[in-house]
């Protein structure tokens, strides 16, 4: 029976006391899909009623005026609204709880959300024992009622619950949220903060791409709202969540409806916030910007703002790094010098200064390949990376660099106790929600729990052996919560992990959360093009089934921290990587120690094969396109590396000014011999290099803007592509009688040949430039791709490069996530791909051409389709 015909009679033939056997099967084979049932209609309509009875107090006021029940379609007709049918509904329902089970089994055939299920399982809990009532038969209007709730279903209440999924029947979450043109999303964004919804039945993690809400008791990811996030916030009344956006990005505060999946609209142009706070009763949202100089109060119904500029937080220049707490009535801001200052949040004064880490001892910043963008000039070797208040916020806890955890009691005149246990920083922290515990995380990879009266260590959670399976994180502790009932903390880490541990014991609960690795700076094809393998920036190697998206293996290579550079074979089965331990936050080394080895990793298991010591420290590694040499660059030198037979050849970037190389004599050690009078910071960086196809020749970039090419045989220089400008762009450093000649151009970061090896690429942060390599027009026969256009931002720094399959268009990808694609005939831009929150790695493209692999610092990897890419932009010109 067609399901219309089913809803047209319970309404117009409400006397009708039952339904036929055959409509029974029908109409519950509509909500199965698949399967029918010989439950009576009496008990499936009671799940019915529930469904309707919830989903009737979160619809639109247009839906339900849309389908208001005429009782008797007569001229004299009662008319009851859904309000009334599902409000006198309610009364009726109580009886049912002792079926939850057939109620839940119900739902779970609907198919519908799985959180929709527990928020109705949940009200059937809430619900308060039916009051006696005389009125119409029952089961007349549960069959009304029935009809209403599976017209609800059928226009599609339930799908539109996760408005960033596609499909709610979907559970393939690599398809979430997809950007146009992308066909899959691998990996969730590294993790920066975590919190339990206020009935700890959800788990809301804010990642680099949005925030994923999980499934607390199952681990399933339920929802992906979209945009990157640095800071969340649940309501009280679990109905809203609030995601702060991204500090260095245009991202703008979100808040969204849990019970909706949408949106909620607000004023334009609301900028990102570092911290976030709703009031009691749920219908205001406090935010502090993410600079820390504006307070803004959002009514969360109207969804306009209040703006609170802070006069005294107000100044220009480069401010150096800081992190913020915010309670009910003041808010923290800890300093890079140690310092933290706290401030009234309705008055935006001063109330104190706080110095427990404040140390007047600075140190340079180390200089890292792979540093975070707006890095301090200095930085204090106490300087504050955690702060977190108390839930009565009469206490405030702190984390430094120092290693130790301050407790202030503010209360009482900002006493304060230190908590010492600790061997890394100590950069995320949170209170139970009685406050009687503090919990604190560590670049040492531990988390430790403090009793808050005494500041006595409780329990540390850490990497150990139970029954023989190892657990706890491999890299420093990114996010931490508790569950409302302080029984349970999660704890977040750029290992990607996400792990549960009880409070009490200290051990490891249920299954962890996967997937949210951060920076994957390398990918490469196997099993000729179904295996994607990717290496993340802490040696996690990664193998993705191309047909599916999903993860079938992953592997750990070396033991170090982070590795500052690496890079896979071209058919994935070796990576070759430099090492170093130190201290890692959301990604990026603050403070590292290399081990100064270029390892060669089998990419399959993780053992080491060899290694080659280099105490100059490289910068950057590629393999050579049969995969039997590795070059690697260091300052003032290029070396080349054969893995079959451990023979190297280095090339010196210095020349002497009769025109001779000097020879790079190797000591056993990946030592050059430097040039009397120059030190190593004088000496040429490499920054970028490239093989052609065919492997007989390597170019080579510098941070000075340099660019030469090398035949990889003998070492000797072919051409330098960049030429001394008449305007003299370049300057000559004289030393002990050699010439080193540096560009005054932009740092080159991104070298690649054509796949014919006829063009080569090189980008900079202001433009790209190809170079024709058969006509040999160095210099002013070249073209460039400028990053501004006529007032026109077109691309913000080139840090990959790839060529198309046919070699006519080069994608761009630049430090702010997005690819442009470029003609390379005619120079014209032909469309831009928005996808990734964070600075592209790497580009590739799948052996058959049709995938288009785009990696990034936002630690996901999208899968392009290149055709459905091509479609619409303009033809190509031959």
């Amino acid at each position: 029976m067609d399901i219309w015909k089913v809803w047209r009679r319970c309404v117009f033939h409400p006397m009708a006391t039952h339904l036929s056997a055959q409509d029974r099967t029908e109409q519950f084979s509509y909500g199965t899909g698949t399967k029918s049932s010989t439950v009576c209609p009496y008990r499936i309509n009671s799940a019915i009623i529930i469904i309707g009875y919830w989903l009737s107090k979160e619809c639109s006021k247009e839906t339900k005026s849309l389908l208001t029940v005429d009782h008797h379609p007569t001229p004299n007709s009662t008319r009851y609204t859904t309000d009334a049918t599902f409000g006198s509904a309610q009364s009726r329902i109580a009886v049912f709880k002792r079926e939850k089970p057939m109620i839940r089994n119900t739902l779970d055939n609907f198919q519908i959300a799985l959180n929709l299920t527990k928020n109705i399982i949940r009200e059937i809990d809430h619900l308060k024992p039916p009051t006696p009532s005389s009125r119409r038969p029952f089961i007349l209007r549960t069959i009304a009622i029935s009809t209403i709730a599976v017209v609800l279903l059928m226009l599609s209440i339930g799908n539109h619950l996760v408005e960033a999924q596609t499909d709610e029947t979907d559970k393939d979450y690599t398809k979430w949220a997809l950007p146009k043109a992308a066909k899959a999303r691998l990996g969730k964004g590294g993790i920066n903060a975590i919190q339990f919804s206020p009935d700890g039945t959800r788990l809301a993690v804010g990642s680099k791409i949005g925030v994923w809400l999980y499934d607390v008791e199952t681990g399933k990811e339920l929802s992906l709202f979209a945009g990157m996030c640095r800071a969340i916030a649940f309501s009280p009344d679990g109905r809203y969540l609030a995601n702060g956006g991204g500090k260095y990005t245009m991202s703008e505060l979100q808040v969204w409806d849990i019970t909706t999946g949408q949106k909620v609209s607000l004023m334009d142009g609301i900028s990102s916030a570092s911290a976030l706070r709703f009031s009691a009763d749920s219908k205001t949202l406090v935010s502090l910007r993410s600079w820390g100089d504006t307070i803004s109060q959002l009514d969360i119904e109207t969804g306009q703002e209040n703006v609170k500029h802070l006069i005294e937080r107000q100044f220009t220049g480069s401010r150096g790094p800081e992190v913020y707490a915010l309670t009910h009535d003041k808010f923290a801001v800890g300093h890079g010098d140690g310092k933290i200052q706290l401030y009234d949040t309705s008055t935006s004064k001063m109330l104190s200064t706080l110095r427990g880490h404040a140390d007047l001892s600075l140190q340079p910043l180390d200089a890292i390949p792979d540093r975070p963008a707006f890095p301090p000039p200095h930085r204090s070797k106490n300087q504050v990376v955690a702060l977190a208040f108390s839930p009565n916020g009469t206490h405030l806890a702190s984390g430094s660099q120092d290693k130790t955890v301050r407790l202030w009691d503010l209360a009482n005149n900002d006493k304060w106790i230190t908590l010492q246990k600790h061997t890394g920083w100590t950069n995320v922290l949170a209170f139970s929600p009685d406050g009687k515990m503090l919990a604190s995380g560590s670049t040492d990879k531990t988390v430790q729990l403090w009793d808050t009266a005494t500041g006595d260590p409780l329990v540390t959670l850490s990497r150990k052996s139970i029954r023989g399976l190892r657990t706890g994180h491999l890299n420093g502790i990114a996010a931490l919560a508790f569950s409302p009932d302080g029984e349970t903390l999660a704890s977040g880490s750029t290992d990607g992990t996400i792990r549960f541990w009880n409070t009490e014991s200290g051990d490891p609960i249920s299954t962890p959360i996967t997937g949210h690795t951060e920076r994957v700076k390398a990918v490469a094809f196997s099993n000729g093009g179904s295996t994607l393998v990717s290496v993340a920036f802490n040696g996690i190697i990664a193998f993705w089934d191309m047909k599916s998206s999903k993860k079938s293996n992953s592997q750990v290579a070396g033991h170090r921290d982070m590795f500052t550079t690496l890079t896979l074979s071209p058919d994935s089965t070796k990576l070759a990587s430099v090492g170093a331990d130190g201290h890692v936050i959301f990604g990026f080394a603050s403070s590292w120690r290399p081990d100064h080895l270029i390892r060669l990793t089998e990419a399959s298991t993780g053992n080491e094969i060899m290694t080659l010591t280099d105490r100059m420290n490289p910068s950057h590694l590629t393999f050579s396109p049969d995969g039997k040499t590795v070059a690697f660059g260091s300052f003032g030198k290029i070396r080349l590396w054969n893995t079959e037979t451990g023979i190297s050849l280095d090339i010196s970037l210095l020349e002497q000014d009769e025109g001779h190389k000097v020879p790079g004599h190797d000591h056993g050690n990946g030592a050059v011999a430097m040039p009397p009078g120059m030190r190593p910071h004088q000496m040429p960086t490499i920054s970028a290099l490239a093989f052609s196809p065919d492997g007989t020749r390597i170019v080579s970039a510098t941070m000075e803007g340099q660019i030469q090419m090398w035949d990889t045989e003998m070492g000797i220089e072919l051409t330098s592509l960049v030429e001394q400008e008449p305007d003299g762009a370049e300057y000559e450093v004289k030393a002990g009688g050699m010439t080193v000649t540096t560009s005054y151009k932009d740092p080159i970061f991104a070298l690649v040949f054509s796949p014919n090896g006829r063009r080569l690429a090189a980008g900079s942060q202001e433009q790209i430039r190809l170079w024709n390599m058969e006509t040999g027009n160095w210099g002013k026969g070249t073209s460039s791709i400028n990053s501004h256009e006529k007032g026109r931002v077109v691309f913000q720094g080139s840090q990959a490069l790839v060529f198309s399959p046919d070699n006519m268009i080069l994608v761009n990808g630049d430090r702010n996530g997005k690819l442009q694609l470029w003609n390379i005939t005619t120079g014209n831009e032909l469309t831009t791909l928005n996808g990734h929150t964070a600075e592209v790695e790497t580009l590739h493209f799948s052996p058959d051409g049709n995938t288009l692999v785009s990696a990034g610092q936002d630690g996901t990897i999208l899968l392009w389709d290149w055709n459905e890419i091509l479609k619409g932009t303009p033809a190509m010109d031959e």
